[in-house]
């Protein structure tokens, strides 16, 4: 089958530069959620699950992972709680051959947005309908679940709502509202929270990742963020930083070749960019109300601190809806580098509007 596949791909947990993710060998590989995995255990150990799960939360904290290994628990020919890892099921699974497991993600053609098509989900019928191999069950995990488009989600449910046969639907979704409400209604939900700082600092710390406390406040709470950002460095995020300090003392002409550069980026490094914004904006939001406080930029603290007394709470709700704003308008077919400028001149407005005319207009 071309998109039920019964390889164990292991995909990015956030773009193509990111550290490619290891399939997870048993519970143990799993960071954090013990109230989820306790619960997961249990049902696998009375033999007492749905024939459909929803596991749902932010990208990145998880749910594939946890989705994988629970896969590997009810595949294990010793039918207990975990993966015993010796067996032939443990064995295949490890290799990415079992036959009764199948997973599926959405793919992208061309410049469309990656999405799981019709002719996926019906191989994903056709594997379900399919009396198991050599476990007593055959299981289905379809990742990105919610970048189904609506034909393929409507012929899922059918499945999902009259299964022909021994079969668990595993579906992983980062956007739970996007899923087709009648498939939300027919799967038992497994809501994510986001890790703590210091479980991911722990995580970054046993890679060898220096800047492990910086990363793991910047990550807000995704581990999955948090080992692409040790991947990709902070330069990005340094550079966010730099221009909003700067800010009230640039010229128009530095702001536009600052609009330019932003502009000549690719979406996921504008995306990137704006997203250190708006964590600065949210920092100095939460510095008007607690001087000690918690940061997302941690390292930070005396720079966001400088830029206080030329912003009023006002100012920074404000700015906060624009880079909002300007976040959406990256993800439409407008011109990067206008929508920049026109943001960061607001923004100098902002910074500079209730302060003596010391800044060159």
């Amino acid at each position: 089958m071309a998109q039920a596949k019964k390889t164990l791909p292991v995909p990015a947990p956030l773009g193509d530069d990111a550290v490619r993710e290891e399939f997870p060998r048993d519970w143990t590989d799993i960071r954090g959620h013990t109230s989820i995995i306790r619960r997961l255990r249990a049902l696998a150990a009375a033999e007492h699950l749905p024939h459909a799960l929803l596991l749902s939360g932010m990208e990145g904290i998880g749910k594939r992972r946890t989705a994988r290994v629970l896969a590997r628990t009810l595949l294990c020919e010793r039918a207990g709680d975990a993966p015993c890892g010796h067996c032939d099921a443990c064995r295949t699974m490890a290799a990415g051959v079992h036959p009764d497991y199948f997973e599926t993600a959405p793919e992208a053609r061309g410049k469309s947005a990656a999405m799981i098509r019709t002719e996926a989900v019906r191989d994903i019928l056709i594997a379900a309908s399919g009396a198991p191999v050599a476990g007593r069950r055959r299981i289905i995990l379809i990742d990105g679940a919610d970048a189904m488009n609506e034909t393929a989600a409507n012929r899922l449910l059918k499945t999902i709502e009259e299964p022909m046969g021994e079969v668990l639907f595993l579906l992983v979704t980062s956007a739970y509202d996007a899923i087709l409400p009648t498939i939300r209604s027919r799967a038992v939900r497994i809501a994510f929270g986001t890790l703590t700082r210091a479980e991911i600092e722990a995580a970054l710390r046993e890679r060898g990742t220096e800047n492990a406390a910086t990363i793991a406040a910047l990550a807000d709470g995704s581990l999955g963020r948090a080992y692409a950002l040790a991947a990709e460095g902070l330069q990005l995020r340094d550079e966010a930083l730099a221009l909003l300090v700067q800010l009230p003392k640039l010229r128009v002409e530095d702001i536009w070749a600052h609009a330019e550069t932003i502009g000549t980026r690719t979406h996921a490094e504008r995306t990137a960019w704006i997203g250190f914004l708006q964590m600065a904006l949210r920092d100095l939001l939460v510095l008007h109300e607690n001087g000690a406080a918690e940061l997302c930029h941690t390292d930070r603290r005396e720079e966001l601190a400088a830029l206080l007394p030329q912003l009023t709470r006002a100012d920074l709700f404000t700015l906060m809806e624009e880079a909002r704003q300007l976040s959406q308008r990256f993800a439409a077919n407008v011109n990067p580098a206008l929508q920049t400028e026109a943001f960061l001149l607001r923004a100098r407005h902002n910074m500079t509007s209730s302060l003596p005319s010391a800044f060159p207009a």
